[in-house]
């Protein structure tokens, strides 16, 4: 699982997309007049590599072979302004060599684009289904609370999920469980899945209770936490 909630793109990008588009129009500009200014043996156009990566925070999604049809037809056009240091043909070669560089550069941001959107959606839908699940779900990183879904937040007395993220997983277990419940994250942070483990724990404004638990190690942030499922079985 990964916290698409920090990530900047593409859950933002739209209010960027103007200042990006700047960003690239005046980039390509100048690499545009610095390699119409210099001689063809002196390789400017590899300057074209930025705004192509650019068009990565850009919403259109065929940005960047766009751009790629454009940077090439500015290559052409400086091939026959720029001043010649070299054969005609030899510099007609470096830039088709470089052409097809940016060829492959921008299928290669097109494919990136497309699973970036692809896990924006299916970590939303994955978002969607955990806040209707009965269960309480938590998970637990470097044993502080990332992830609680509203059933979870409900259980433990709290208006909602903002309120318990953050905070250390052993405040809400009871003192006499503790060197259990810890022992038991421990075992699951390394692999190995425990159920039916009875804990009891300590709900903001409510009496405590005994709740069953099954925990188990997973993927957030390219580390490995730990995913408690909490079900009430008695009050």
């Amino acid at each position: 699982m990964v916290d698409t909630e920090g990530l900047t793109w593409p859950v933002h990008r739209r209010a960027d997309f103007t200042r990006i588009l700047v960003y690239i129009t005046l980039a390509t500009a100048f690499i545009f007049i610095l390699d119409m200014l210099t001689p063809l043996g002196v390789m400017i156009w590899i300057l074209y590599l930025i705004p192509l990566f650019l068009t990565v925070y850009l919403s259109w999604k065929y940005a960047p072979l766009v751009l790629t049809g454009v940077f090439i037809l500015l290559m052409i056009a400086s091939l026959f302004v720029s001043p010649r240091d070299i054969p005609l043909e030899f510099a007609l070669l470096n830039r088709a060599f470089f052409a097809l560089i940016l060829i492959i550069a921008s299928v290669f941001i097109d494919e990136y684009v497309a699973n970036v959107e692809d896990l924006a959606r299916s970590e939303d839908r994955h978002r969607t289904l955990l806040g209707w699940l009965p269960e309480g779900i938590i998970v637990c990183h470097r044993d502080h609370i990332v992830y609680i879904n509203p059933a979870g937040a409900r259980l433990l007395g709290a208006l909602n999920s903002e309120e318990l993220r953050g905070r250390p997983i052993t405040d809400i277990i009871d003192p006499a469980f503790l060197d259990t419940f810890k022992a038991r994250m421990a075992q699951a942070a390394l692999g190995a899945r425990i159920d039916d483990e009875q804990v009891r724990i300590l709900r903001r404004g409510l009496t405590p209770v005994m709740i069953g638990t099954s925990l188990g190690a997973m993927s957030w942030d390219r580390e490995t936490a730990v995913k408690v499922i909490l079900r009430q079985e008695t009050v």
